[in-house]
């Protein structure tokens, strides 16, 4: 009996893309779209579609992030204990 992994487990390491990266695959399948020369033109489009969509979370995932490492109040300088002098 033949098992197949999911692809995930097959291959862990996956190359991650910055969200502009992303913005520019999509921008490259945008002018395949509307290439007439092309027979897979709606192929073209739907993948510019999805990689548009990964540059939009990727951006969201980073602005999150940006947020979540700099917590409102607390800088690197900030007492925690403003009874102790320093």
């Amino acid at each position: 009996m033949n098992h197949v992994e999911p692809l995930s487990q097959r291959h862990p390491a996956r190359m991650s893309l910055t969200p502009g990266q992303h913005s520019l695959i999509a921008t490259a399948y945008d002018r395949g779209a509307f290439d007439v020369r092309l027979h897979q033109s709606g192929l073209c489009k739907k993948k510019a579609d999805w990689f548009r969509l990964l540059a939009c979370i990727g951006e969201k995932r980073a602005a999150l992030n940006e947020r979540v490492a700099k917590p409102k109040g607390l800088g690197a300088t900030a007492n925690p204990f403003g009874f102790i002098a320093t």
